[in-house]
């Protein structure tokens, strides 16, 4: 038994698709209903903004959005550039205030549009089966489509909802469906004593009124209150507030029909001023461009394109909806960034910052501080990297070569820190003091014979790597010599050199040396080990530990604060302050610590000052506060002082 009403084909358009029809022939090109709560939407030809904005997955109509901008790039002005583009592309009437018709020639042209859904339906159609003609229709009822990317229009079948563009090319005339109605500020809207806002306003109300209702009109203000664009009339509050005012009331008038972009340059109007409050309080929606410094051209290479060129802060959202949105609706949660590509447009997209692997092992195996007769050393290279890179602390090279002991340019390790750097990088738990004499006194005095075969196989480990990359290379410079000389190289290689002694030596421990060691060794190539990392272990180190030099209240203050530092004796003061690394920048300030209460003579301040001025430099002291903790470095306060004429 059937419930189907009879003498009815079977297939046939009932009174539900017929609905459909009707209201997909109603919606106005390029513009579909939200999936929140079905108001109308238009696509503003950003993909990534579109999910933004509040999960409307389009921008809703009545509202408008205002773009701010930090800096001198124009990020904002792509955007703006992406929404004309759309709405011509789509036939939609662009309103242009400030720019003339020549500003519709830089638009970006449409690129590749992935057309997936023709090749399904291709390929399913010629592969159907051959079935009874009464059952061909079954299941071909027209659905409404939920595809982010498509929506129906009038007479033109499935049409993107959003298009792609590239900007290494420019619009063409026969993509143009839209009209462009640009309102020039230099031609009859130029005025010194007259704000351009209320004609602009004029002319687009008119020409809303004497077009279809089905007709979407995007309006574009570039540049608001740009000293290139407006006179000094355009910039007073009473204009440019009443011309926001006029501007949401028309939206408010024509909510089907007209939508509105805006950008703003916050470096010359800050977020801080009472007339940018007011002017984000009358936008339905604001965005913030942070651009990053020193940007490079558009990115082309598949690599380059993942680098975020700015930030993205959103301060407001027009029509938020209580169920969420944003970019899997986490956007209140997320630090957004922004990229710009010729290809891809502008990607807006969640922002982090890639892991810290070195402080991560800052934090995890802190470094090594040798105490050595009251000075404090670091032999490994990797640990003096690691203070420069990551601590701001470079210290003093006080060591020499092996094989050029009476050099006197460029010395080596180990590094010498001063007793405060020491304390600051104790006190910060990045590294450990460690009394090394009696340290290696416990190790060596040690009777375990397998402790102290294990030292012996290290060194003996170091000293063949040593001699075999000695070997390579001079059998390559051999080589090199050999060819310049038209001579042939000898093909057989010889073995690296053997030392029978200290085979013999080492003759009462047979076998080799662990993988541990074996690593260790191939790190460094030198005969004469620069660390005693093998011979003294971390838990015989925690036994030995050095007391805590004296601390240093303002070297832990300028540390803390990024600065660099070198001994300031050369200059009359204790430390050479540098912004950045010294092999970079110069000295900013010559600094030196007195207590609190402490008198500090006259004639220290007169040649400091002196000094420091006529080395381009600015004399510098601080001390702390009493009655504070010792750790706190806020409360270290520092003076500058600067010699100038009487």
């Amino acid at each position: 038994m059937s419930f189907r009403k009879r003498n009815v084909v079977i297939g046939s358009s009932s009174g539900a698709s017929t609905s459909i029809a009707r209201q997909e022939k109603s919606l106005a090109p390029g513009t579909r209903p939200s999936p929140l709560d079905g108001r109308l939407t238009t696509s503003t030809g950003t993909q990534s903004l579109d999910q933004l904005l509040a999960g409307h997955a389009g921008m809703p109509m009545g509202t408008s959005l205002l773009i701010e901008e930090t800096g001198t790039t124009d990020f904002g002005g792509v955007l703006l550039r992406y929404y004309a583009a759309e709405g011509l592309v789509q036939g939609h009437q662009v309103h242009l205030l400030g720019f003339g018709d020549g500003w519709r020639r830089e638009l970006p042209g449409t690129g590749r549009q992935a057309n997936s859904r023709s090749s399904k339906t291709t390929s399913s159609s010629d592969e159907k089966m051959k079935i009874a003609w009464r059952y061909e229709t079954l299941g071909q009822r027209s659905v409404p489509t939920r595809d982010p990317q498509a929506s129906l229009g009038p007479g033109q079948g499935t049409a993107p909802f959003c298009h792609t563009f590239d900007l290494s090319k420019r619009l063409e005339s026969n993509a143009i469906q839209g009209e462009f109605h640009a309102s020039p500020i230099d031609g009859l809207l130029a005025s010194p004593s007259q704000a351009p806002f209320k004609k602009f306003i004029s002319d687009i109300t008119s020409k809303i009124k004497s077009s279809t209702p089905s007709t979407v009109h995007r309006i574009i203000v570039p540049s608001l209150l740009s000293p290139t664009l407006y006179s000094s009339a355009a910039s007073q509050p009473r204009e440019v507030l009443q011309f926001l005012h006029a501007l949401r009331a028309l939206l408010r008038q024509f909510p089907t029909q007209t939508t509105a972009l805006l950008t703003l340059p916050i470096t010359l109007f800050q977020r801080s001023s009472g007339l940018t409050r007011w002017m984000e309080l009358l936008s339905d929606g604001v965005l913030e461009l942070i651009p990053l410094q020193h940007q490079g051209p558009v990115a082309r290479e598949p690599g380059g394109e993942d680098k975020g060129q700015g930030m993205l802060r959103t301060h407001s959202l027009p029509v938020f909806h209580e169920k969420g949105g944003g970019i899997e609706g986490t956007w209140a949660r997320e630090n957004l960034s922004f990229r710009l590509s010729s290809s891809g447009g502008l990607v807006i997209e969640p922002f982090s910052l890639p892991p810290d692997t070195m402080a991560a092992s800052t934090a995890s195996n802190p470094v090594r501080i040798s105490k050595i007769a009251g000075r404090f050393l670091i032999f490994d290279a990797d640990s003096a990297a690691l203070l420069r890179r990551n601590e701001n602390v470079n210290g003093t090279l006080t060591g020499t070569a092996p094989q050029q002991p009476t050099q006197n340019i460029f010395l080596g390790l180990p590094v010498e820190l001063r007793p405060e750097e020491a304390e600051a990088l104790v006190s910060r738990k990045v590294a450990y003091l460690v009394d090394v004499v009696a340290a290696h006194q416990s190790v060596l005095r040690n009777p375990d014979p397998d402790a102290r075969n294990a030292y012996l196989d290290s060194l003996k480990t170091r000293k063949q790597t040593a001699q075999r990359v000695f070997a390579e290379q001079s059998a390559k410079r051999a080589a090199e010599v050999a060819g310049r000389h038209g001579a042939p190289a000898s093909r057989s290689k010889k073995s690296p050199p053997t030392n029978a002694d200290d085979d013999a030596l080492f003759s009462s421990n047979p076998s080799e040396p662990s993988s541990r060691l074996a690593d260790g060794a191939t790190k460094s190539l030198g005969v004469t080990p620069t660390s005693s990392s093998c011979l003294i272990s971390q838990e015989i180190a925690r036994i030995f530990r050095a007391e805590n030099p004296t601390e240093s209240p303002l070297c832990r203050f300028l540390l803390s604060s990024g600065y660099y530092m070198t001994p300031g004796l050369r200059f009359g003061a204790k430390y050479s302050v540098y912004p950045g690394d010294p092999l970079r920048f110069h000295a900013h300030f010559m600094a030196s610590q007195y207590d609190w209460d402490e008198e500090i003579p006259i004639l220290d301040i007169v040649a400091g000052g002196r000094l420091a001025t006529a080395v381009k430099k600015a004399f510098l002291i601080g001390g702390q506060e009493p009655g504070l903790e010792a750790s706190s470095d806020r409360q270290v306060r520092t003076f500058s002082l600067e010699w100038a004429a009487m």
